[in-house]
């Protein structure tokens, strides 16, 4: 049964402070590591805080997953509006740090099936969002691809670039230069403009 307490505003400093936190804290040591007792220290705070602003650490992982991906879909409506969004899309995806993060996201949900619809509504908004990029791409530049569809290439894009992330994490001079040239490939497909 659900408390009735009280509970801190969403639109709280403290609450934000808290998220990204546990964040770090995710990111340096993994899920298991989030207590409300490590996440307070982490976050200069007191423990009782943790639960003023989430009943359950279930609710903070629910939370800091909604968190995450409203920084990372801002992330993405910035690319669609600027230079070279492939690239910059590619680069976006294929950032380590992010790429730990999805691991321990999907890691959770094996243990916290609530975690398994919010990670597939939030796949379907990404892929729907990249698709769109690349469709624009595609229209602005004439882009040379009949045979594979937006939603396709976003897939392949996003597989290859979270791939590298993951792998970066081992090798990181190869991941780099990997990086980078597909980047530059990126870039030099978009600078073909049809004429």
């Amino acid at each position: 049964m659900t408390s009735n307490r009280r509970i801190g505003t969403e639109s709280s400093d403290t609450r934000r402070q808290l998220l990204i936190a546990a964040g770090e804290l995710m990111r340096e040591e993994g899920y298991a590591e989030v207590t409300s007792r490590k996440l307070a220290q982490r976050a200069g705070l007191k423990p009782q805080l943790v639960h003023y602003y989430f009943r359950t650490m279930g609710e903070l992982f629910e939370a800091l997953f909604k968190f995450s991906t409203e920084r990372y879909l801002a992330q993405l409506d910035r690319i669609a509006t600027g230079k070279d969004p492939l690239a910059r899309l590619f680069e976006l995806n294929s950032d380590p740090t992010g790429a730990t993060m999805q691991l321990e996201f999907l890691a959770l949900a094996n243990h916290r099936k609530e975690m398994h619809e919010l990670i597939a509504e939030f796949g379907q908004e990404l892929n729907n969002r990249v698709a769109a990029i690349v469709r624009a791409e595609m229209a602005d530049h004439g882009l040379p691809f009949p045979q594979v569809s937006p939603e396709e290439i976003a897939a392949i894009l996003e597989a290859v670039a979270r791939g590298l992330a993951f792998s970066g994490r081992f090798n990181e001079d190869r991941f780099a230069s990997t990086r980078k040239a597909i980047s530059t490939w990126l870039e030099t497909i978009a600078s073909s403009r049809r004429t």
